[in-house]
């Protein structure tokens, strides 16, 4: 009867070479349109995040007497709710661009039979 170690040492693999893995990591990412629309309207939508922060101020002080903002200051929430909102529509683009890329590759593989 064989011992355990002496099967592992039977099936086991050669670790891959690093200069293999780097070549096969550091290929240059091709994205499709809706991969590409995706970075374009976050960078837009990012923007538009600080401008709408600075056309909506907040008021951070108000007058007692007439009950009227005093002071007003940069509208953070408004902000990081355009950000986070931006970056889940983009991300969902994102998304789609790539199911659509693994299903032309999919469809490469399959004609390539």
């Amino acid at each position: 009867m064989k011992d355990l170690f002496d099967e592992i040492e039977e099936t086991k693999k050669e670790l891959p070479k690093l200069k293999k893995i780097s070549k096969e990591v550091q290929k240059p990412r091709q994205y499709n349109f809706y991969q590409q629309l995706a970075f374009w309207l976050f960078a837009f939508l990012f923007i538009v995040g600080i401008i709408l922060g600075n056309l909506f101020p907040a008021c951070s002080e108000t007058s007692n007497l007439f009950a009227t903002c005093t002071r007003t200051e940069y509208n953070l929430s408004l902000t990081l709710m355009t950000w986070l909102i931006s970056f889940v529509f983009c991300s969902t683009i994102y998304a789609t661009g790539e199911v659509i890329k693994l299903l032309r590759s999919i469809n490469e593989k399959l004609d390539n039979r």
